[in-house]
């Protein structure tokens, strides 16, 4: 069950909580349109394996039932209101409710920015970051730009919407998807939640709750995660880092991002001496067709939640994860996660 707390930020934010209450914190951010529903799954495998760690899955603000931002204030140009600094002063915000100093922060695709931008600008406080699905940038990325902003955001939807009467974005700040598309549950399993190796009772449970998000959340996350760009700020980075990153991730390619992700971390190893390891999930390649279809993809810890959290606990205990690599079934069972013991591709510094 989610408890929520009033943040000095203004949201009123919802989370998940595990463990004791001086327990060594980990907080879990998800993806955009996402909820801490996304991290469930790791989040109990972790807590039954180290149950004296205090885990948190939160709610970001706009997802799941955490609040909007101040319409009054966003509703015209929501982008201003879901920087990723404005999810960082959320997450700092929530770790100084719960009185925790310190937190071990993970990250998928938006939350992963935000890890990076908590370990960037607050180093003190964050012992270490794990960065899944993620990238050095997001600035330029075409699925974000063309696919759900211009075509699907600022196109359809928005087409829709206004041959309603509707102003957008300030009318619609409020609104689900579901006032532009009547058939949003098709859309989201057909395009935007396809998951060829994830639990499908868990995919549909996630999506029911996507529908729901706010189009000022789908507008001014897209839209401000666009403006994101690390690929220098990374360089300068002092906090030890694990990435995860499964091959037919479909937003994150394999170039540019996760060779830009590399550079600048392993930049960062050569001045800072910061350790940081880059693990691949997956053995089968992204298809042609730019969509995963049987091995593990961009929701990396929906695709296979034990071992992402068996992974994140060895990076916590040991300072790296563990040398297995896990992939798909495919061809018989894609379904099906497999362990190779000891054949992971993992790339490391210093």
């Amino acid at each position: 069950m989610k408890s929520t707390v009033e943040l000095e930020t203004g949201i009123h934010m919802a989370y998940l909580e595990a463990g004791p209450p001086k327990g060594e914190a980990v907080i879990m951010l998800h993806g955009v349109t996402d909820s801490s529903r996304a991290w469930s799954r790791s989040m109990a495998v972790m807590h039954a394996r180290r149950p004296d760690l205090r885990l948190f899955a939160l709610d970001q603000r706009g997802h799941g039932a955490s609040s909007m931002p101040d319409p009054d204030r966003c509703r015209n140009h929501p982008e201003r209101c879901f920087r990723v600094a404005d999810l960082t002063a959320d997450l700092f915000a929530f770790m100084r409710a719960k009185r925790l100093d310190n937190a071990v922060i993970v990250g998928h695709s938006m939350g992963s920015f935000v890890a990076q931008e908590a370990a960037l600008t607050h180093p003190d406080h964050v012992p270490r970051i794990v960065l899944v699905g993620s990238s050095d940038k997001c600035a330029g990325n075409p699925v974000a730009r063309d696919y759900l902003l211009k075509e699907t955001i600022e196109g359809h939807w928005r087409r829709a919407l206004e041959a309603k009467g509707l102003k957008f974005p300030g009318d619609v700040y409020a609104l689900s998807p579901r006032a532009a598309d009547p058939n949003i549950d098709d859309w989201l399993a057909r395009f935007w939640g396809f998951h060829p190796v994830a639990d499908p009772d868990y995919v549909a449970a996630i999506l029911a709750e996507t529908a729901e998000v706010k189009l000022g959340t789908w507008l001014g996350a897209t839209r401000a995660l666009l403006d994101v760009d690390n690929g220098e700020r990374l360089r300068s980075l002092t906090v030890p880092v694990l990435v995860l990153w499964g091959t037919q991730d479909a937003i994150f390619l394999a170039e540019p991002d996760q060779s830009g992700l590399i550079a600048a971390l392993d930049a960062a190893a050569k001045a800072n001496r910061t350790p940081f390891y880059w693990k691949q999930y997956g053995a089968i390649p992204l298809p042609a067709s730019g969509a995963p279809e049987d091995d593990i993809g961009h929701d990396t810890q929906w695709d296979a939640p034990a071992e992402v959290a068996t992974d994140i606990l060895a990076f916590i205990e040991t300072g790296a994860p563990t040398p297995d690599l896990y992939r798909s079934g495919a061809p018989r069972n894609p379904r099906r996660i497999v362990t190779e013991p000891g054949k992971a591709r993992i790339l490391h510094g210093p």
